[in-house]
């Protein structure tokens, strides 16, 4: 018996590491970003996405093309060897596809039958957030550091649980 097409699972793409001295990224006269990966391709619009975004950010940066399919086109390693414009511009685009406010004090909280509304001081300035299920959306790091994400997709750092004020870490025990 022969598999049709639909019940066939695509191979996936040999895994290709990219050397940072063939990859080159610029923003073109209309505002776009191009990456041109040796003289064998550009890509339009690329994204970067970090392959280990909380365990080890800075080691390899996936390059993929726009959504909604983001093809990988490979894996840059020390890709802080980049020109010093193309990583300038790969640094503003992971800023803003991983911005997560760090945690400096927790203010206040309040519970709404669920929901936990909360004040935080960050390093971005004051924050009015709403948690939703908080249990689902907590990741440990060891024994000290927190990763929250509240209901609207934001992620908040405490990187050291410790190191927040006794009030805090006590209305953060009530939230976890």
């Amino acid at each position: 018996m022969t598999d049709t097409p639909d019940q066939r699972e695509k191979k996936p793409d040999k895994l290709r590491y990219l050397d940072p001295e063939q990859v080159k990224v610029v923003r073109g006269e209309d505002g776009s970003l191009y990456a041109h990966i040796g003289d064998e391709l550009t890509v339009l619009a690329p994204r970067f996405v970090r392959a280990r975004p909380l365990s080890d950010p800075d080691r390899y940066i996936s390059i993929r093309g726009p959504e909604p399919n983001g093809r990988e086109f490979g894996l840059l390693g020390k890709w802080r060897r980049l020109d010093a414009e193309s990583r300038r511009l790969v640094e503003a685009e992971l800023e803003q596809r991983y911005l997560q406010a760090r945690v400096t004090r927790i203010v206040s909280l309040k519970d709404y039958g669920g929901l936990q509304s909360c004040v935080l001081e960050t390093d971005r300035g004051p924050r009015e957030v709403t948690f939703r299920d908080v249990r689902d959306n907590v990741i440990y790091f060891g024994a000290s550091r927190v990763l929250i994400t509240d209901a609207e997709g934001n992620r908040y750092d405490i990187p050291d649980t410790f190191a927040l004020d006794r009030r805090s870490r006590l209305l953060l025990a009530r939230i976890l």
